[in-house]
């Protein structure tokens, strides 16, 4: 389960590193679930950082992982991986062959975004993320189940009553 006071000192310990401001945990559809940024941040900033994440997902998403520089500093988003998924041998890592095995538990169910400055160099911020995306797997896994089928159960219809 994912606790958020537990997940935003989580992601406040991220970027207790040098060069690193913001660490946002956020859907595929770019709701943001929780974050941290530096003093020197507004929320405002914080927001920009996710939808362009978001953006920046849904342009990468086959590939895992995604990268760009932007007036904000440089901006890294990650699928956290279920934890089988981040966990199971690869015989072919192409992007058309991962495009033909996809199963609906290799989309992830969350990602993480890291903002930096350019002092941070490209590797770093990865590490970073790959660390955070490993730590955060177990417990994305266990909500995957729950929240699938929430999302496909459909409510029953109200009673009706026939009759006079």
């Amino acid at each position: 389960m994912l606790v958020l006071a537990t997940l935003h000192r989580l992601l406040s310990q991220v970027i207790s590193s040098p060069g690193l401001h913001t660490a946002a945990l956020l859907t595929p559809n770019g709701q943001l679930v929780s974050y941290a940024c530096d003093s020197t941040r507004s929320k405002d900033d914080v927001r920009l950082v996710v939808g362009l994440s978001s953006e920046i997902w849904l342009e990468v998403a086959d590939q895992g992982m995604g990268m760009v520089d932007s007036e904000l500093g440089r901006i890294l988003v990650m699928g956290v991986q279920d934890a089988v998924a981040a966990t199971r041998p690869s015989t072919d890592a192409s992007p058309a062959n991962s495009a033909n095995t996809n199963h609906a538990s290799d989309k992830p169910l969350m990602l993480v975004a890291l903002s930096a400055t350019e002092a941070v160099g490209w590797e770093d911020l990865e590490a970073k993320g790959r660390e955070l995306t490993e730590h955060l797997s177990r417990a994305v896994t266990r909500l995957r189940k729950p929240l699938t089928a929430a999302a496909t159960s459909t409510p029953s219809p109200p009673a009706t009553r026939h009759g006079r």
